[in-house]
């Protein structure tokens, strides 16, 4: 629903698809790959091995500090941890659709198909093996062998970094490599307003999003009973109040740099929405290890970054239709290091017991008296993962673009993509279609630049625009009469 809200009405079912192959294709991708590469954790032989999930006589104490080695297609897996499959895939699906909103509108079916398989295969599942498994060399809860980095290890209770900032840098390569839509930007390099369609849909998929958090973020505590419940309901309170300073401190403050540049106080609704998302990424790492006020900060200070991200993003031609870059990397690289300033001693021994190199309290937030040992954990974990995502991903996109299977050509983006290519529009009939068709139609009847990422010229655009609001004007005419 929020993507669709954010895209022209012309490519609401394109978006719609890229959304559900995310679904369809990194299942099969996480039941092949990625679950074994993630938590496929070597073993060794002894009778407990049934236990733990592996095939009798196999056990996961050893294991490769990189990615895991077992579970290809869950072989050797018991029916038992099934479940684990299954909530793990989530994560995965969640990371893979980040992409799809940056690279909307021009982006070929065939090679989203592609991506969603690499991303859940592949390029996720390490990096989760790394911080999420006892084997894994940043890992809070590595026994095997336990040394712990700086001796503390990093902490992302739920994916900040692991889910959300592979999945923005994902979308940051491809939006840059795959570059900006027809007409977005002008030849002095100033940007064109291209607003979606539907708010009322943008704001119903806000609020999904909000309430899905609450499986996300205490949910990565993975059970309630047995004493979890402290870190369950801290996650749960620290998720609604980072969401909800997120959204107040995104508006407000787009409305202040509205208010310096144009002289006009204007309170944008989808910046809000966003900032919601902002302040649920960022609280996604810390969410369990910090008290209610630092989630109010944390929030805050999500907002205030997502706006400047997102203007960040039009200056460097990141054409980014659902500003996901803003959100998900900028805001996931926050959340990480909030963990290194904000986490409590208390909760950390609650969620994570003590160092099992030290026998000792572990390390925590350098605001809260603990030191810089965890921060510094924190910043070395979000370098991994800028390191690991754009060595794989900026390679993949090129090598999409390269041969031709990336962007579509011109005049199909131009048309739009539910008539060229998913069987018409999404409003059959409708005044959304008309009116969204008429630019599209026009510019393609022009014969604009036929190879992929040509352009109207500035006169053509500025004629075809004229065009555009006469008619919109003529249909709310009709609408009131």
């Amino acid at each position: 629903m929020l993507s669709i809200g954010c895209v022209r009405a012309r490519f609401a079912k394109h978006i719609a698809i890229l959304i559900l192959v995310d679904a369809c294709v990194s299942s099969l991708g996480f039941f092949f790959f990625g679950y074994a590469f993630g938590f496929g954790d070597g073993k060794d032989q002894s009778p407990s091995g049934a236990a733990m999930g592996g095939a009798p006589g196999l056990t996961t104490m050893d294991g490769n500090p990189f990615v895991g080695t077992h579970f290809f297609a869950l072989h050797d897996m018991t029916p038992m941890l099934f479940a684990s499959w299954l909530f793990q895939w989530s994560f995965a699906a969640t990371a893979c659709t980040i992409v799809s909103g940056a690279i909307a509108e021009r982006a070929k079916f065939e090679a989203y198909i592609c991506y969603s398989f690499f991303m859940a295969s592949w390029v996720y599942p390490v990096i989760v093996h790394s911080v999420w498994t006892s084997t894994g060399i940043f890992s809070m809860s590595r026994t095997t062998p336990a040394n712990l980095l700086f001796n503390s290890g990093a902490i992302d209770f739920a994916g900040s970094g692991a889910v959300h900032m592979v999945g923005g840098l994902a979308a940051a390569s491809g939006c840059y490599i795959l570059g900006p839509r027809i007409g977005r930007y002008n030849a002095d390099g100033t940007a064109n307003n291209m607003p979606g369609h539907n708010t009322s849909l943008f704001i119903l998929g806000v609020m999904i999003l909000w309430f899905g958090w609450y499986g996300f973020n205490p949910g990565s505590q993975q059970m309630i009973t047995n004493g979890n419940s402290m870190a369950v309901s801290t996650a749960a309170i620290a998720t609604t109040l980072a969401a909800g300073s997120g959204g107040l401190s995104a508006l407000v403050t787009r409305a202040i740099v509205s208010k310096v540049t144009t002289g006009v106080m204007v309170y944008d609704v989808m910046v809000m929405g966003n900032g919601v998302l902002a302040g649920l990424v960022a609280i996604t790492a810390p969410c369990a290890v910090v008290w209610p006020w630092a989630a109010i900060i944390i929030g805050l200070v999500a907002g205030v970054i997502y706006t400047f991200a997102s203007i960040v993003s039009i200056m460097v031609r990141l054409d980014d239709p659902l500003d996901a870059i803003a959100v998900h990397a900028w805001n996931g690289i926050w959340g990480v290091l909030s963990v290194g300033l904000f986490a409590s001693r208390e909760l950390i021994f609650n969620s994570y017991g003590i160092s099992p190199q030290t026998n000792d309290i572990r390390p925590y937030g350098c605001f809260m008296g603990g030191g810089g040992l965890l921060l510094a954990s924190q910043v070395v974990y979000a370098l991994w993962i800028i390191g690991w995502v754009l060595g794989n991903m900026i390679p993949f996109w090129l090598i999409l673009n390269a041969l031709g299977h990336f962007r579509v050509p011109a005049n199909v983006e131009t048309i739009g993509l539910d008539d060229s290519y998913h069987g018409g529009s999404a409003y059959p009939g409708g005044p959304e279609e008309e009116t969204d068709k008429s630019l599209g139609g026009q510019v393609a009847a022009k014969n604009v630049n036929g190879g992929g990422g040509g352009g109207a010229s500035r006169a053509e655009i500025d004629e075809i625009k004229a065009e555009l609001a006469m008619l919109k004007s003529s249909v709310k005419t009709q609408s009131v009469a």
